[in-house]
């Protein structure tokens, strides 16, 4: 299978480097564009979804089951992109929580326009990706976003959900036996 994946790759004119990455990808078990989760998740995300459909909106997985060859790929890209000190302040290296299938990175979704809302400013950096980026800045946007992050939030730990250990507003542990960690 790596060998038809590589064929697929040479005969569209991919680089050297490109279809090694397609090969790291490939043994880092990533082998489809869905997310996958723990089946421990699939009730709590149903209650996630029935919490947030009164205010008109869906929870959006974005990332679930990481393989822990998988982190290791991402790592290195990521550092090679955004440096050492970026990656780690964002990745968790550690604990690799996402390899357990039971951590998921999610967004809002728009029931009434049928996409994504956004929850930052993708011009405030990096520090808008942690709680409370937002919490105390006087302007609208700001106070929106903060009150979008509060409701995914509170949501996701009234469903059993816990604040990863880097603090990003968007990134869940299935831990419904932890105390919040989040008031």
């Amino acid at each position: 299978m790596t060998t038809t994946v590589l064929l697929a790759a040479t005969s569209t004119g991919i680089s050297t480097s490109r279809k090694v990455l397609l090969r790291k990808i490939f043994f880092a078990e990533l082998t489809s564009d869905r997310v996958q989760v723990s089946e421990k998740l699939i009730h709590p995300l149903q209650k996630v979804e029935e919490t947030l459909s009164p205010f008109g909106y869906r929870i959006y997985i974005k990332e679930g089951y990481r393989s822990r060859s998988l982190y290791d790929i991402v790592y290195k890209k990521r550092v090679e992109k955004f440096g050492k000190e970026e990656t780690d302040s964002l990745l968790n290296m550690e604990g690799i929580p996402h390899a357990e299938g039971l951590s998921v990175d999610v967004a809002l979704w728009s029931l009434s326009d049928n996409q994504e809302v956004y929850l930052r400013n993708g011009n405030d950096g990096v520090g808008a990706l942690f709680i409370n980026f937002y919490r105390n800045k006087p302007d609208t946007a700001s106070q929106q976003y903060q009150e979008l992050q509060d409701l995914v939030i509170s949501t996701m730990m009234t469903c059993g959900f816990r604040l990863g250990t880097k603090r990003e507003y968007f990134h869940f542990d299935y831990r419904p036996n932890n105390p919040p960690n989040y008031t």
